[in-house]
């Protein structure tokens, strides 16, 4: 079952990174990094939010290089939605699947 686990995991990791070319996140112990971009060009001051995770109702705003540390406190794996608004009103939602931090 673990295997199997893995295997959906990273399967969901490569075709959220793979299939929407705006916005990536990379999966941490503690949090994701998000990049978002726009036409290969880094977006500086979107807003980066998550919506399905009740305890991480922060907004973050992504730096010169596009990227921002969104910091997550998961008690089990799951997919989470996170969306992106650039300063001239772009919305970019993606989901990414997350492992739990105990591990």
């Amino acid at each position: 079952m673990k295997l199997l686990n893995t295997a959906v995991a990273v399967m969901c990791v490569v075709f959220s990174t793979v299939t929407l070319a705006d916005m990536k996140v990379v999966d941490t112990a503690n949090g994701a990094w998000v990049t978002v971009s726009e036409q290969g060009a880094p977006v500086a001051n979107a807003e980066v939010t998550v919506k399905n995770v009740p305890q991480s109702k922060g907004t973050y705003m992504t730096n010169e290089n596009g990227r921002v540390f969104v910091p997550l406190s998961l008690n089990s794996s799951r997919s989470v939605k996170y969306n992106a608004v650039t300063e001239n009103g772009t919305e970019y939602n993606r989901y990414a699947f997350h492992s739990d931090s105990k591990r």
